[in-house]
């Protein structure tokens, strides 16, 4: 229970100026793209050369062969599967725009997804911001809109590891090798997690450790001479962003909270068919251990250091696999990768572009239909 009427909290207004877009610096923009492509390709071209290093059995043809083994029946679940994620993402996008239906929903993640997976940064927020506003939502529901995707998608990628944790601790299953170390840094930081929500579950707590950590800086200032000003700032702060969360959320949480579950499942799910599809078995690798590492590799994603996570989702989840299942799956649990990564990344890139298309032609329509 907090300690204050969480609906007395005030909302700060929302200033499109703090979405990450300057309109003004496009050729520094394009400067800054291309060098983070060129790094994607370097990073992608890395990646591939440990898992060779590393997985003296992989073979490029095998895996093409495990990639073409797939029937009919499977392709079709595979991409009929994806379509409902899409459509699940749909849901969750909407469920934090009021009166928002699920069809514009599906064009506000399918098109700046697409925008964020070949663009660096969170170049996805200022185009989905661009969408809202069009749609006729003022600036201050665009941008609680968007900061609340963002805040759901920051909880969901810590939530989920620590929960993969848990499972994995109670089923008894082997977490040595590289797993055993980022198993106990998910650990880590699942305790710091329920310490942070300990203290912003109330306004006092907040403020009290704003208030001691704000002491110490101001320690730290004076022992290097230097001059702090402002006083309580940090505790202020603090409980001001507290506010803005609470507002942001209020009223959303349990829709939200529904959408986002169902597709966690449903991309778990997705990624466990493609495992199995291209034969690793259930005596190698159990599914409660493909969701576990799918939620694992979720959580070391939580910043995207590259768009789409190029290369390093791929390397995370063929070494983390790998040793479980025994080197003689390699190729096919790499080609499982391969599947996962084209229908959650790579085809929602043309997806996503037709789907700002389509926008953009509405807007035009609208536009054109109005009397003169």
């Amino acid at each position: 229970m907090s300690d204050v009427n969480e609906a007395s909290d005030p909302v700060e207004p929302f200033d499109p100026d703090d979405l990450p877009i300057d309109a003004a610096g496009g050729a520094k923009k394009v400067r800054k793209i291309v060098i983070r492509v060129v790094m994607m390709i370097v990073i992608l071209g890395i990646s591939t050369w440990v898992l060779v290093k590393a997985f003296g059995d992989l073979d490029l043809d095998a895996i093409l062969d495990a990639v073409k083994s797939l029937e009919d029946a499977e392709l079709m679940a595979l991409i009929g599967i994806t379509a409902i994620m899409v459509w699940a993402e749909g849901l969750l996008t909407a469920s934090v725009v009021p009166g928002m239906p699920a069809r514009r929903g599906v064009l506000a993640w399918l098109g700046p997804n697409a925008v964020a997976s070949v663009v660096p940064g969170p170049a996805d927020m200022p185009v989905r911001y661009r969408m809202f506003v069009s749609w006729g939502y003022t600036s201050a529901e665009a941008g609680s809109a968007v900061a609340s995707s963002g805040i759901l998608n920051i909880i969901n990628k810590i939530v989920l590891p620590v929960l993969a944790v848990i499972a994995l601790t109670l089923s008894g299953i082997s977490i040595d090798g590289v797993l055993g170390p980022i198993v106990t840094a998910i650990a880590i930081v699942g305790v710091i997690g329920l310490l942070v929500a300990f203290v912003i579950g109330s306004e006092r707590r907040t403020a009290v450790v704003g208030r001691v950590v704000d002491r110490v800086w101001a320690t730290t200032l004076r022992m290097l001479q230097r001059e702090k000003s402002g006083g309580s700032a940090l505790a202020r702060k603090l409980v001001a962003q507290r506010a803005t969360a609470i507002g942001l959320m209020r009223g959303r949480g349990l829709r939200a909270l529904g959408s986002i579950s169902l597709v966690s499942v449903i991309r778990a799910s997705l990624f466990v068919m493609c495992i199995r599809f291209v034969g690793v078995p259930q005596s190698a690798v159990s599914w409660l251990t493909l969701v576990c590492v799918w939620a694992i590799v979720l959580g070391l994603t939580v910043i995207p250091l590259m768009p789409g996570n190029a290369g390093l989702s791929e390397l995370a989840y063929v070494g983390l696999l790998t040793p479980i299942a025994g080197e003689q799956y390699v190729n096919e649990i790499t080609a499982g990768v391969l599947i996962f990564r084209i229908l959650t990344w790579l085809l929602l890139v043309p997806v996503g572009a037709i789907a700002i298309g389509i926008w953009r032609w509405s807007l035009k329509r609208d536009t054109s239909a109005q009397p003169a």
